[in-house]
């Protein structure tokens, strides 16, 4: 085990070598103003990376020209081109599936022409075509899903019913799937069956400030919807805040995410605007976020739950608070481990009285905001993770004076940015049983930028755990609930052996092809040794796992 463990960080230290060369790190920079994140890419496995970027260049009115290019496996340049788009898209998510690439952007203004762009990318020929639609002005996408040459963008609309659409990247007919006429509905997730060719949207219902109940429709590819599964086991005060549902097969499959508690003395729950309150879904559409911690409502996490559908099944909620998780204790931080003892003291005081400790208060929830990965399934079993964060300010004070003159002391709080804290991974079954629990403290990143950077490699029966910030890779190696090595930190190779990273954002490493891996993010680095000592660059790093 040490003895992989050794050529494992000898593989992040030199990156990786290209044969018959000098040993140099394959790394690719650009540059970039510092504070920005205008760099999008996606891995194309052994095609190598599509990157692309606005630029200012103006095409015609109200257009504003892309550049894309597609990248080699030793990150050289293979073609370029400029396409031009509307100058307020954002760009949302991408999928790349059957060796093409399909990347969302969204038009937040009033178009005629439509306000959803496709983007349909086949690298190898160096082909990229542009598909239009629209959704209701004003309204947000929460998801993004293909199937043959059928696009799914579900989508939620203020004051407004949910949403999903379906258009042909053939002839661009357009398909309407009505999610629900309650009014607080809000939409969770999209997802496609590839194989029985069957379309779910996941969804919930804002009953009261303190209960919600969960749904999810079945469709055909004609738009018809076929049923609509309810779930039982729903318990008050606990709020569901994320949602995934995997399919099985034509009539089995499985539905997961995160829930918190209803939180006492705080305002009733905004169903709409609190939930895209939430960061992430602020920064998926690149708008302005000023951090006030009083007015702070992004709903917040307590654990998992699952929920298995079948034929012959009633489908019923499981929780699984990360309190009882068998790790628990072993990944989160210090100062969550006084509230995971706080919590665990009162629910046995609870059990000795006899009183209700279904719902926890404010004092001792954890209210953690999370970051969640996509299901992965694995070995007959379902992985779910979710990276937790919280807001990190302090407080100043200042004298200030009143009508008379006389001075006194007022504070006000400075937001710091976002601290992360760990990562909680879980295993279910098919059922939706917890099989078992791990995960991995996550120190030092302290960000106004928030990106998912937890991912993970199998090897068998053994996972590594790993993610990139502040310039270096933190690596665990685990075995179910068994943790086989400690966290240990590699800094990742840069340009020059005398580049020093100054300050990075955006950090992030995920499987290229083969047992190669692809880091990115944006960094500040000085060089003394350079005329020019500064630079703020964007890069991509072509590393390894043995």
């Amino acid at each position: 085990m040490l003895k992989r463990i050794l050529n494992f960080s000898l593989f992040l230290l030199i990156s990786i070598v290209v044969e018959a060369q000098a040993q140099q790190p394959i790394r690719f920079e650009v540059p970039t103003r510092s504070g920005t994140s205008p760099f999008n890419h996606v891995a194309c496995g052994e095609e190598g990376v599509c990157l692309f970027y606005p630029t200012i260049e103006e095409t015609g009115k109200d257009s504003v020209s892309w550049s894309f290019y597609l990248l080699d496996r030793n990150l050289q340049q293979v073609w370029q081109k400029r396409i031009p788009l509307r100058e307020d898209v954002s760009f949302l998510k991408s999928i790349y599936r059957n060796n093409c690439i399909y990347l969302l952007f969204h038009d937040t203004r009033r178009n005629e022409t439509g306000n959803i762009s496709v983007l349909f990318i086949i690298p190898s020929k160096q082909i990229i075509t542009e598909h239009r639609s629209d959704i209701p002005y004003k309204a947000d996408v929460i998801d993004f899903e293909v199937l043959n040459d059928l696009v799914f963008i579900g989508y939620n609309e203020n004051k407004g019913k949910p949403g999903l659409i379906a258009f042909s990247l053939m002839d661009g007919q357009k398909r309407n799937y009505e999610i629900s006429t309650e009014d607080d509905a809000l939409l969770l997730d999209v997802a496609v069956d590839t194989t029985y060719k069957d379309v779910y949207a996941t969804y919930k219902v804002q009953k009261t400030s303190t209960r919600n109940k969960l749904y999810v429709n079945k469709y055909d590819l004609s738009s018809a919807l076929r049923n609509t599964i309810s779930f039982e086991g729903e318990i008050e005060k606990r709020i569901i805040n994320s949602a995934e549902y995997v399919p099985m097969n034509g009539t089995r499959g499985l539905l997961t995410g995160c829930y918190g508690y209803s939180n006492r003395g705080r305002r009733q729950y905004d169903y709409y605007n609190d939930y895209y309150n939430y960061y992430y879904y602020n920064s998926l559409y690149n708008r302005p976020y000023t951090y006030d911690a009083n007015n702070d409502n992004t709903p917040v996490s307590d654990g998992y739950f699952t929920a298995a559908v079948g034929d012959s099944l009633t489908p019923t909620l499981r929780y699984y608070s990360f309190v009882d998780f068998a790790n628990a204790l072993k990944i989160t931080s210090d100062m969550d481990v006084l509230r995971l003892r706080k919590r665990s003291e009162k629910r046995e005081k609870n059990s000795l009285t006899g009183e209700d400790n279904t719902v926890d208060d404010n004092g001792s929830s954890l209210n953690y905001r999370l970051l969640m990965h996509p299901v992965i399934a694995s070995d007959g079993k379902f992985l779910l993770l979710g990276e937790t964060y919280y807001p990190e300010y302090h407080t100043m004070t200042q004298m200030v004076y009143d009508y008379y003159g006389r001075a006194f002391p007022s504070t006000y709080s400075v937001f710091d940015g976002f601290r992360y804290s760990n990562a909680f991974l879980a295993a279910f079954d098919s059922t939706g049983v917890k099989a078992w629990d791990n995960g991995m403290e996550m120190r030092d990143i302290l960000t106004t930028f928030l990106n998912q950077k937890m991912n993970y490699v199998f090897s068998g029966q053994e996972m590594t755990l790993f993610y990139n910030a502040n310039g270096k890779l933190a690596v665990k190696t685990i075995k179910g609930p068994e943790t086989l090595d400690n966290t240990e930190y590699v800094s990742i190779a840069p340009k020059r052996q005398t580049d020093q990273v100054s300050y990075e954002y955006l950090g992030t490493m995920e499987h290229w092809y083969d047992s190669y891996y692809l880091a990115s993010g944006y960094q500040t680095i000085r060089n003394n040794y350079l005329t020019e000592n500064k630079r703020n660059v964007f890069y991509l790093n072509k590393m390894a796992f043995e």
